[in-house]
């Protein structure tokens, strides 16, 4: 076969080679919903539309589409060369029909897709997946031809296309999921490919020692020619976090992704990328009697020093809002289209005298005893400066608690602490991701403080007839959040995706934690 985008220096015959922190769970895109399934998905499956490194979509499976005036009806015309294939010999052509029943699984009750009612815009997911109807031809996704479909929504959805690149919006061959009795997307016999590479073999023993557990994934040879897919296969390691860094400077594996306090252990000649998409910021948990006083939060907030913490932590950026920078919408910062909010800034006489007026109702034996936990030492210098000025001011000491990864995650998870520096993330690339966790529906809500206007103002911009619009929704859920003091926002912090000699135009996306080996090659 000939590869007509691939030259014999592009990396054709190279093996990419990755780490992952756990075995999947499955790879069943309607069931998945953690990012080493996601990962293996991305490089197996190929939806609709896909995301570039930028964060634009792009054409995957449809080859062209159009949205209707109204932002209701989605029409996509599908390639006619896309192939399913696995290990074992199946093929068959990807068409519309197998969407219709990805889509048609993922609100099937039974299913019980942690990720469904985020396509609830869809017209009739809802009621089907809550059993109010059961009659899924009502579904708004229908195969119009073998490579035409169509999707009607509820309502609009800005965000809707970016959705179709994500797991759940996977298509389904049906013939396949109904032979594989039960097991579809829990080993290599029984998991297929539509997309770039296929699932050779699948390892995993909790007590091995060795490189013994891996999941081999081989070219998609129906798709090569189609998608221009360069690798001969991906080599996805399971192994403990602490040897990621290790592995990658061994040259065991081919990219690597890293927070900013491991960024220095990796010295050399390597391609580096930056995503700005963490912010870190004070959130008061209420169940602390102190904190269920707004004008007390306020208080506090105004004695943060931003610049000061700033000065003393150069590597950091202060915060302009809740969300982070690298979020954006069709391709477009979110933060240059919503604007700027408007953050309370350091004032030591309006904050004194705020005080002043509310210390009556106030329990003050409670101004010693409470508990910072912190996530590493840029978040212990931050709080440093900030408890001087409350000790100074307010005479309100605090405990501060410098916790390891796991042990800040499962205080955080328990709700054990009274403040934390938080490290704000999203999921997938909208504001929403990072201003749904305040909301009371959310099992992540760590202020445990609910504001009827918050959820409102979300769902409006989900439903909003633009992008534009949206944003604007997002923007005074935003000022709401920092407005009641729920959250607030300290300084952002950076992720790194680094790339070795042996690789180049791997796609990492900082969000879904993903990565995708699809348009991998060697640098010339």
């Amino acid at each position: 076969m000939t590869f007509t985008g691939c030259r014999s220096d592009d990396g054709l015959g190279r093996v990419f080679k990755y780490d992952i922190s756990a075995n999947p769970k499955t790879l069943d895109p309607q069931q998945a919903n953690e990012p080493n399934s996601n990962t293996i998905i991305a490089n197996m499956f190929m939806g609709l539309v896909e995301i570039a490194q930028d964060g634009s979509v792009q054409k995957g499976a449809a080859e062209d589409y159009s949205v209707s005036a109204d932002g209701l009806i989605y029409n996509f015309k599908l390639r006619n060369d896309i192939y399913w294939i696995d290990g074992g010999g199946f093929e068959k052509q990807c068409t519309a029909h197998d969407f219709v029943y990805g889509f048609q699984r993922l609100f099937l009750p039974e299913t019980q897709a942690p990720r469904a009612k985020d396509y609830f815009c869809i017209k009739n997911a809802q009621k089907l997946n809550y059993r109010y109807i059961s009659d899924f031809t009502q579904l708004g996704v229908k195969a119009k031809s073998d490579f035409e479909l169509e999707i009607t929504l509820e309502s609009p959805n800005p965000r809707f296309l970016s959705m179709l690149a994500e797991p759940p919006a996977m298509p389904c061959c049906e013939e396949y999921f109904k032979k594989a009795q039960g097991r579809y997307g829990l080993s290599a016999e029984c998991t297929p490919s539509n997309g770039s590479f296929y699932l050779k073999s699948w390892t995993y023993d909790p007590d091995a020692i060795t490189d013994i557990n891996n999941l081999i994934l081989g070219r998609n040879s129906k798709n090569a020619e189609a998608r221009d897919i360069c690798p001969s296969g991906l080599n996805f390691f399971i192994e403990d976090e602490e040897d990621f860094i290790s592995d990658f400077k061994n040259g065991d594996v081919s990219c690597i992704a890293v927070s900013n306090n491991q960024k220095s252990e990796i010295k050399g000649s390597y391609s580096v990328y930056e995503f700005s998409n963490i912010t870190c910021g004070l959130a008061f948990n209420s169940k602390f009697d102190l904190f269920k006083n707004e004008n007390f939060r306020r208080v506090l907030c105004m004695l943060t020093d931003r610049n000061a913490i700033i000065e003393a932590i150069p590597e950091y950026e202060k915060a302009e809002g809740v969300v982070p920078k690298q979020v954006s919408m069709e391709g477009v910062s979110y933060r240059e289209t919503a604007g700027a909010v408007s953050i309370p800034e350091y004032n030591i006489k309006a904050a004194t005298d705020l005080y002043n007026s509310i210390g009556s109702q106030l329990d003050k034996s409670l101004l010693t005893g409470a508990s910072v936990i912190v996530p590493d030492t840029a978040a212990l210098t931050a709080v440093s400066y900030v408890m001087q000025e409350w000790q100074r001011e307010l005479g309100f000491y605090c405990n501060v608690k410098v916790l390891s990864e796991r042990e800040y995650a499962k205080a955080l998870e328990e709700g054990d602490f009274d403040i934390a520096v938080l490290e704000l993330t999203g999921k997938y690339n909208s504001p929403s991701a990072y201003l749904e966790r305040f909301t009371a529906a959310s099992v992540e809500n760590y202020t445990n403080l609910n504001y009827a206007e918050l959820d409102d103002y979300l769902v409006r911009a989900e439903k909003a007839a633009s992008s534009s619009e949206s944003a604007a929704l997002y923007r005074k859920a935003e000022q709401t959040l920092i407005d009641r003091c729920a959250f607030y926002p300290l300084y952002y912090k950076n992720e790194y995706f680094f790339t070795s000699k042996k690789g180049k135009d791997i796609i990492y996306n900082p969000f879904s934690k993903t990565v995708n080996f699809t348009l991998a090659k060697l640098p010339k």
